[in-house]
């Protein structure tokens, strides 16, 4: 298993993620192509180390709260359209199942995302270096095996672009 860390890019108005190694080198990234104000807007996702790139169409983040106050933000459905499908049904349906916790011993979450029944990713929170606050959900640890970088690069970046907290 590699452990990895995905990062957000802020200064610009397309928004794109990348995924580094341990030694800083972008391993996966999807970067916004062309912005969109009112449809989706079209992403390369490239993985580096097979140098294989796929461009795929995603959405605007929804997000709807459930119920009031502190309740509301633990009961948010937040989502994207992935190719036209909801982002969270679109992995549902390859497979994709997400066990969410809260981390011990840390303010943040965490994930264990298997596929098929099989574990695919460890993936959790993460504090940017200099920051005492977890930015909930932009920086994230990924751990998987390489061969399954693709598939868990997209639900980091899913769970780094929306606003939900429990997946399960």
């Amino acid at each position: 298993m590699a452990e990895y860390r995905l990062k957000p890019v802020l200064k610009t108005v397309k928004q794109s993620f990348y995924l580094e190694d341990e030694n800083g080198n972008k391993v996966y990234e999807a970067n916004m192509t062309k912005f969109s104000l009112l449809g989706a807007s079209p992403y390369d996702f490239i993985n580096h180390v097979t140098n294989k790139t796929e461009v795929h169409k995603v959405g605007k983040t929804i997000t709807a709260e459930e119920g009031g106050g502190m309740i509301a933000s633990l009961a948010k459905s937040s989502w994207f359209k992935f190719d036209g499908q909801k982002i969270w049904d679109y992995l549902h349906d390859l497979g994709i199942r997400i066990d969410t916790g809260i981390q011990g011993g840390k303010l943040g979450m965490s994930y264990n995302v298997t596929l098929k029944g099989q574990p695919l990713a460890a993936i959790a929170t993460s504090t940017p270096k200099g920051k005492a606050i977890v930015t909930m959900g932009n920086y994230l640890d990924v751990t998987c095996e390489e061969k399954d970088l693709d598939m868990a690069f997209l639900v980091a970046f899913s769970i780094a672009k929306t606003e939900q907290l429990f997946y399960n």
